[in-house]
């Protein structure tokens, strides 16, 4: 079930562009749309380069906007963070493949509007995600809507600091380590933090090392339990010229 409400035909139709879609989805998408009174497909049809030439004039009401990993990075993301400015003012849906939690708070935080899942895709479903979308409103799953109300959440922190309270992690170290907590993959920490997962990696290696720890679990327990902390420690002042000249002089006395 998807959170929105039915929406009335608009008296003008709602301009579409697809992209990076797969090419027999596309024709055959192109040939439903064609029978759709009120959603009129703009060309060049999914033709992903049109979308990104910035010497290109015209836009769309609505993106409609295919999904695949590249690189394990998210390449719809990858696209929205390049869209010419002509396009700033549409409204993108994602299509893509059973999206787990890094990709849909990815998609989500690029400014996505809609995200549709391609093995429950429906004309029908397909025709009412545009028209809301092109209304302001949100299209997702409860699975999805579960995922956005996980991310602001509020968690247990997971800072760690030493007995003094000082950081033992750099910030993207605190940042994956944050992210670990969440029980996300590998492949999920590179799509949300826009890294490649040998970095990712990388980054999980020099965590374990800085809190002597071995795997994932370890490091998630290490950080999640809580420890007390000193007093922080106050410099000790060495004597001035003129207090030693006091000791002296008490003693010469």
């Amino acid at each position: 079930m998807n959170e929105c409400t039915d929406s009335k035909k608009s008296n003008s139709s709602i301009k579409l562009l697809m992209a990076s879609l797969p090419t027999i989805l596309s024709d055959l998408l192109y040939d439903a749309f064609a029978q759709v009174p009120d959603i009129q497909v703009v060309k060049p049809v999914n033709d992903a380069q049109h979308l990104l030439d910035v010497t290109q004039t015209g836009s769309a009401d609505i993106i409609l906007l295919g999904s695949s990993r590249v690189e394990n990075i998210c390449s719809a993301v990858s696209i929205l963070d390049v869209l010419p400015d002509r396009h700033k003012n549409a409204k993108v849906i994602v299509i893509t493949q059973k999206p787990g939690y890094g990709e849909v708070i990815s998609l989500f935080r690029a400014g996505v509007r809609g995200i549709i899942c391609s093995s429950n895709l429906r004309f029908e479903m397909l025709c009412k995600s545009i028209r809301c979308v092109h209304e302001g409103q949100i299209w997702a799953s409860n699975e999805q809507l579960a995922y956005l109300v996980s991310s602001v959440s509020r968690p247990k922190s997971t800072d760690v600091t030493d007995s003094y309270g000082r950081p033992l992690l750099t910030a993207r170290e605190q940042q994956v380590l944050h992210l670990l907590a969440d029980g996300l993959s590998n492949l999920e920490l590179a799509t949300i933090l826009r890294l490649s997962e040998h970095t990712v990696k990388n980054h999980l290696f020099r965590i374990y090392d800085k809190l002597g720890v071995s795997n994932r679990m370890e490091a998630v327990l290490y950080a999640l339990t809580p420890r007390n902390t000193l007093p922080p420690q106050t410099p000790s002042v060495p004597p001035t010229s003129s207090s030693k000249n006091r000791v002296i002089q008490t003693r010469i006395n």
